[in-house]
């Protein structure tokens, strides 16, 4: 997420990032699968805010899709594990002064007026891939931009059965929903679905009495089955932010991928 600018790091800080990324860069990854779902237009990187966020020489904020990379939280503390890395990792594949080629999928800007697009190095590889491939992004899918969710997806999946980067934290490990803190951070969250329900725009599903999934009825159509009711008794894996919501814990669910039921 945008902010202002930290201050000096560390020394030790500053080093662990390239550490890290020369480590992943000896693994040698999969070849990229992801391929630019229309037209490109290319433009200059000036600054990367994260690992997820960037701006263009022209001003433009732009909010890479179908990822979402630890927070650096310039102004709430400390960085959340693997953000900085995260960060530079995007200035290493899209350097400042370089450029970047950028695809539309159907939504142009989100709520906070960054443009929203999937970025490719000129060479043709995709950013966000090569951050889910190296396990230092998840994948967030947020309709109607849908383009590379397959593809997108397969890369999360390779580095998590590989235990790559995000995977190997605590954080990012299944957790009971009876007892998984409600902290705002990105979350994966095992219940078995004890009620179900419409209420006005929304379909709500409710994990060991305690956390609540919120999906838009908008959504809700791509999800299946698509009777709420028939989701009640199953045992499921959601994953998110978990945000705590007048006192109670609660989850956004916008896309099928962030659901599945339990083997």
């Amino acid at each position: 997420m945008p902010g202002r600018l930290a201050g000096p790091l560390h020394k030790g800080r500053l080093r662990a990032p390239f550490v890290f990324l020369a480590a992943l860069l000896a693994c040698g990854l999969a070849g990229a699968a992801c391929h630019p779902p229309g037209p490109l237009e290319r433009a200059r990187v000036s600054f990367h805010y994260d690992g997820d966020t960037l701006r263009l020489a022209d001003g433009r904020r732009v909010r890479l899709l179908g990822i979402d990379t630890p927070e650096m939280n310039y102004h709430d503390g400390e960085p959340q594990p693997l953000a900085e890395q995260a960060k530079a990792r995007v200035a290493q594949l899209l350097p400042r002064g370089g450029t970047v080629q950028l695809a539309r999928d159907r939504q142009p800007h989100d709520r906070f007026g960054r443009a929203l697009a999937h970025a490719f190095r000129a060479d043709g590889t995709s950013v966000e891939e090569t951050l889910l491939r190296e396990g230092l992004a998840v994948v967030f899918i947020l309709p109607p931009n849908v383009a590379l969710a397959d593809c997108l997806l397969a890369a999360e999946r390779e580095a998590r059965r590989a235990k790559r980067g995000l995977w190997l934290l605590p954080d990012y490990q299944v957790q009971p929903a009876g007892k998984v803190p409600a902290d705002g951070r990105w979350r994966r969250v095992r219940g078995r679905v004890t009620s179900a329900q419409r209420r006005d725009d929304w379909v709500l599903l409710k994990l060991d009495r305690r956390v609540q999934l919120r999906v838009a009825r908008r959504d809700w159509a791509a999800f299946a089955p698509a009777d709420p009711g028939a989701w009640r008794g199953r045992e499921v894996v959601a994953r998110g932010k978990l945000k705590s919501r007048y006192g109670r814990p609660q989850m956004r669910l916008w896309h099928p991928a962030q659901i599945e039921v339990s083997k």
